[in-house]
């Protein structure tokens, strides 16, 4: 019976060991979005007023690998961004097709992203970014500040503006005047593992 359990105990202690070098040598750190820390957030202008919508609704992940190079993909629900206007919320879930694409989504990529030895800390990066909205799929550089709370805690802010006409989107008008063609997103992601 005592060699049994000698037995059980050492199987137990090579898998184990096992699991922790599968774990050091897997391909990257991955992070999930915080959805209730995350918000994405447009502005719009008009010659008459400026309109913001939000959506709280974000989700992704993020994988930071061993040769510092980080992998991102977040998206939200096109028909979840509120301006606190239900009449202007439905122009705009149809002005962006929201039914036929229901996604806007970015991948970004960035080189030379390693975890800090003292936190909080901040780093500024430029990302290789693509996003998809309305069908369409664009490629440009992202400033992104990231900031290290923790070893298991990342926050990540970036401002950026897209043409709706380099989107094919329908600009919506008020009065017969357009809203004008640059639409500025802003996204504040919460990443934890």
């Amino acid at each position: 019976m005592r060699r049994l359990a000698i037995v059980a105990a050492t199987v137990a202690a090579v898998v184990a060991g096992a699991a922790a070098v599968a774990r050091a040598q897997a391909p990257g750190t991955e992070y999930s979005v915080v959805p209730a820390e995350s918000s994405i957030t447009y502005h719009l202008v008009h010659k008459l007023h400026h309109v913001e919508g939000t959506s709280h609704k974000v989700e992704g992940k993020a994988r930071l690998l061993p040769d510092g190079k980080a992998q991102v993909m977040v998206r939200a629900p096109a028909a979840s961004f509120d301006s606190g206007n239900v009449n202007r919320d439905a122009h705009m879930k149809e002005a962006v097709d929201a039914a036929k694409y229901p996604w806007v989504e970015l991948k970004a990529l960035a080189d030379g992203l390693t975890p800090p030895s003292t936190f909080p800390t901040t780093q500024k990066k430029t990302f290789k970014a693509q996003l998809t909205f309305h069908g369409v799929q664009n490629v440009f550089d992202v400033p992104v500040e990231v900031t290290w709370d923790s070893p298991t805690k990342v926050h990540a802010t970036t401002t950026f503006p897209i043409s709706l006409d380099g989107y094919k989107v329908e600009r919506p008008s008020l009065m017969f005047v357009k809203v004008d063609d640059e639409l500025k997103l802003d996204a504040k992601i919460a990443f934890s593992r």
